[in-house]
């Protein structure tokens, strides 16, 4: 039996996964374990993803491992949803704008003579977490189309320790953020379906 390489193991791990994310019908719990697999498959701490609506992105739904452990047996990250502009001046706005992947190892260097986008510090001090690398994705449709951006944060060694996301990796998850976009558009369509159908019935 001829053993598979590490590349072509993840890429039967993605195409398994894309299978499940088919039968997946509701939004939310949709994008939670997009966020799940896509943070696995890279070893990263946390990570968001924002929907595209209008000319903003909305932040939709987010992970943190560091700060889960903080908070007692049970309980949940309370976020508040909030819209971003979709503009050079945010990185995830830079990306929805773009179509481009942004792999930077450190936000706090980056430098604003170099990149039009920088990171929003507040959101780190409100948390008291420390945002390093950052891989940041469009979620492109099949017309090539970025409906949404998915946001990596911290990748991780053994150890713990973070660091830089591998530019190998970028490719496979480049891919997976592609075949989860069709997805979350399946599952944002049956979603207003279903609206619909509701309100023709109070009809």
């Amino acid at each position: 039996r001829v053993s598979m390489s590490n590349e072509q193991l993840k890429l039967q791990q993605l195409l398994e996964i894309n299978n499940e994310l088919e039968q997946v019908k509701d939004v939310d719990v949709l994008l939670e374990k997009i966020l799940s697999v896509a943070r696995k498959f890279v070893n990263a701490d946390a990570g968001s993803i924002y929907i595209k609506e209008g000319e903003k992105l909305q932040f939709r739904h987010t992970q943190n491992e560091t700060l889960q452990k903080q908070l007692a047996p049970g309980k949940k990250l309370i976020y508040q949803r909030f819209p971003v502009p979709i503009s050079h001046s945010s990185i995830s706005g830079h990306v929805a704008l773009t179509g481009e992947t942004l792999n930077i190892p450190d936000v706090y260097e980056l430098d604003p003579q170099k990149v039009p986008y920088s990171l929003d510090r507040s959101y780190d001090e409100k948390a008291r977490y420390r945002t390093q690398s950052m891989l940041t994705i469009p979620l492109k449709n099949n017309q090539n189309k970025v409906i949404g951006v998915m946001q990596l944060i911290n990748a991780q060694n053994g150890e713990g320790n973070v660091i830089p996301f591998s530019e190998e990796d970028t490719p496979l998850i480049r891919t997976f953020a592609n075949n989860a976009a069709m997805a979350i558009e399946r599952a944002q369509m049956t979603r207003a379906m279903i609206l619909r159908m509701i309100s023709m019935a109070e009809l």
